[in-house]
């Protein structure tokens, strides 16, 4: 019969299926380890099975295996293209992988897209499409979107929590508020909701209103955000110019990074002030100040006899190629899956990065001594930074396009 039995509720119930049914129930009862053992265990005997690389994916993407998620959805859609559920796999982990500073790849778009054209019918593949348009900020798209999934599907409360989502985004949290009731209405247990409408209530000032719907997340989901939902509430105090209850839970949220103890209290006092103040937008004010504190040690730096030019011209590219490097990882354009994987491409980024450093010291001489007529021309910290910034950018583009193209063929091969 090629079915199993399970225990749901204290009695036994059938699941059909076998290996996949039980992979499927394991993922829908929380438990995406074991989905992923025994996904793994029937991909051993038809690894062109889409359907368990399927299952596969939505466990990894639970388990925070981000990349290995979209790898084994794009594998499946390769088997079946019209695979449904895979391309709202590889869309919603492209956009948790791009997080919320970063650039969301085309390719989640586009696989959200797919999902809508294969399906139009079904509200989850407008939900995804909507989170990939507000991740892009396109809200008016998003809006479009979310409306659609709740018209197609009114007691589905992802979709009602969708729009919730994207109406808050949007800066409509009256909106937001209702979309959440209308989601709790069809899922009481869906904490998220009440998160959301915690995050409304702080733009409309009902701050008592925000403290009861925290009081609900903290009961029905104590792990869902810990450090958000105490920001939150440290954000609400300081509203009410409660100060030391406000610093008091920024405090909690430092205490909750062991690796940050030591600069806890300076770290809480700031937070309280900055985000407080401003909320989600107080990162800007957090890059202003390491801005600023970047500036005044390079400025003190300089004034090293000798030296100090030099060190100064490292630490600027230092910071320079770090922030590309962290930019082309998070915007996937470094390659998926683990650093390690990457080491030919970084090589021969590293390559590049001699190749096109050499260059630009030949074309700034040249320049220096026929344009400017500079006649004894030499290495300075100045020329170095221009160099090695142009370098940089040189090879993360060389890096860019041998990663967009080269995998491709290899894939097909």
């Amino acid at each position: 019969m090629n079915r199993m039995m399970g225990r749901g509720r204290g009695e036994m119930m059938v699941i059909p299926g076998g290996a996949l049914g039980k992979a499927r129930y394991a993922l829908g009862m929380g438990r995406p380890d074991e989905a992923e053992r025994l996904a793994r265990k029937r991909l051993e005997k038809d690894a062109g099975d889409a359907n368990t690389r399927v299952v596969l994916a939505q466990a990894l993407l639970q388990q925070g295996q981000i990349d290995e998620a979209a790898e084994e959805a794009r594998r499946a859609i390769r088997a079946q293209g019209t695979n449904v559920d895979a391309q709202l796999v590889l869309s919603s982990a492209l956009v948790q992988r791009s997080g919320p500073l970063g650039r969301v790849p085309a390719e989640a778009e586009t696989a959200a897209r797919r999902a809508v054209q294969l399906a139009p019918k079904q509200a989850k593949t407008h939900v995804q499409l909507a989170e990939v348009l507000t991740a892009k900020r396109d809200m008016t798209g998003a809006r479009v979107e979310a409306d659609e999934a709740c018209r197609l599907e009114p007691r589905l409360a992802g979709a009602h929590l969708m729009r919730a989502v994207v109406l808050l985004s949007d800066k409509d949290p009256e909106g937001a508020v209702q979309a959440s009731d209308a989601a709790l209405r069809n899922d009481k247990s869906l904490t998220q909701a009440e998160l959301i409408k915690a995050n409304a209530y702080v733009e409309l000032k009902r701050y008592d209103d925000s403290l009861r719907a925290l009081d609900v997340v903290d009961r029905q989901g104590p792990m869902l955000g810990a450090a958000n939902t105490q920001a939150l509430r440290g954000r609400i105090y300081f509203k009410q110019r409660k100060y030391r209850q406000s610093y008091a839970k920024f405090r909690e949220v430092q205490n909750l990074n062991p690796r940050l103890r030591f600069a806890a209290p300076a770290l809480a006092f700031v937070n309280t002030i900055l985000v407080g103040q401003f909320g989600q937008n107080a990162q800007v004010g957090w890059v202003a100040i390491l801005l600023a504190l970047v500036l005044l040690i390079l400025f003190g730096l300089h004034f090293i006899p000798v030296v100090g030019g030099w060190i100064v011209a490292v630490i600027v590219l230092a910071l320079v190629g770090f922030s590309i490097f962290a930019l082309m990882r998070q915007s996937g354009n470094l390659g998926v899956g683990p650093l390690r994987g990457q080491l030919p491409l970084l090589g021969f980024g590293a390559v590049a990065f001699v190749a096109v450093l050499l260059l630009a010291f030949f074309v700034i001489a040249s320049l220096s001594t026929s344009v400017f007529g500079i006649k004894h021309w030499s290495v300075d910290p100045g020329n170095l930074v221009l160099a090695g910034v142009l370098g940089l950018f040189g090879s993360a583009g060389i890096v860019y396009l041998l990663n967009r193209y080269a995998p491709r063929t290899t894939a097909r091969a």
